[in-house]
């Protein structure tokens, strides 16, 4: 989807977001030297998990901080595995200011908290102590309010892509063909990972055109629908430097899927109908496996 004339260092960028949790998982010694002894092998472990009332404020934070690396997930494509993300550099006021604003209310709430944070330890003790762990559970288990708010952080940074024109001296003949083999090996990880996030849900949604015999109770859920619509437009979103064909493909496949959804009903009551779709979506499908990706 890049034309070859093209640097990929100028059309994208490099995030990576930091993202550091409080660990809440503890062995439980109780149920750990039970286990031991009823099994002769000292080798065994029983973990717990801390706060599991999920209506404690110590979730609600953890699944905030969790939401914004789901949306820079989202957001970014592949580059090096548990290392920066590729950012176009199209999106990068829109993913900045939405990252920034999720991290900042993460933090808030984080902030908030600290002060009573010892009663969420009391109140998830005795959530504990009547459920699964009745006797089991105390405060000490659990790391302090200083413990787990050190533990816990969300970092953005960003930096180039890296470039051979970056350099300030020579590159031998074999540098610059290596650094122009890992651009286009970047390249090809982030285009398989647009089109998987088309593909992907197009697949389910022709499977289930295949499987759907409109018998009582069966359902067929719109969403199977949407989910192919909202790959279209993550794909244009997230494509770095499009062909024009490509554009091309994406725009109809959703169309197509648009047209699928405002006439659903016809799709769930027709045999011929869900045929017809299924036929289309699956050349579709193919003729984007020539873009470089196998589904």
């Amino acid at each position: 989807m890049l034309a070859p004339t093209t640097k990929l260092a100028d059309k994208a960028m490099l995030v990576k977001l930091t993202t550091r949790r409080a660990a809440l998982v503890k062995r439980d010694n109780a149920l750990t030297s039970q286990l031991q002894a009823q099994e002769g092998d000292n080798s065994l472990t029983v973990l717990t998990r801390l706060f599991r009332d999920k209506n404690n404020e110590v979730n609600r934070i953890m699944a905030k901080y969790n939401e914004v690396y789901t949306y820079h997930k989202a957001n970014t494509l592949p580059y090096i595995d548990a290392g920066p993300r590729i950012l176009p550099s199209a999106n990068y006021f829109e993913y900045t200011q939405e990252m920034k604003h999720r991290i900042a209310v993460a933090d808030k709430m984080l902030d908030n908290a600290m002060p009573y944070y010892d009663d969420l330890v009391t109140q998830d003790v005795m959530f504990r102590n009547t459920g699964h762990a009745a006797g089991r559970a105390n405060a000490d288990e659990y790391p302090t309010a200083d413990q787990f708010r050190n533990a816990m952080a969300l970092d953005l940074r960003f930096q180039p892509m890296p470039d051979s024109r970056h350099f300030l001296f020579d590159l031998s003949d074999e540098d610059l063909a290596e650094c122009a083999r890992a651009e286009e090996e970047a390249l090809a990880a982030a285009n398989a990972d647009v089109l998987a996030r088309m593909l992907k849900p197009l697949g389910d949604l022709t499977r289930r055109l295949g499987e759907y015999q409109g018998q009582k109770g069966e359902r067929f859920h719109n969403s199977i629908v949407e989910n192919v619509i909202e790959g279209c437009k993550t794909a244009r979103k997230l494509a770095i430097n499009p062909t024009p064909d490509f554009l091309t493909e994406v725009s109809a496949l959703e169309g197509m899927a648009a047209q699928y959804l405002q006439h659903v009903e016809i799709i769930k009551g027709s045999p011929a109908a869900r045929d017809e779709a299924k036929r289309r979506l699956s050349e579709v499908a193919e003729r984007m496996g020539a873009y470089g990706f196998a589904a």
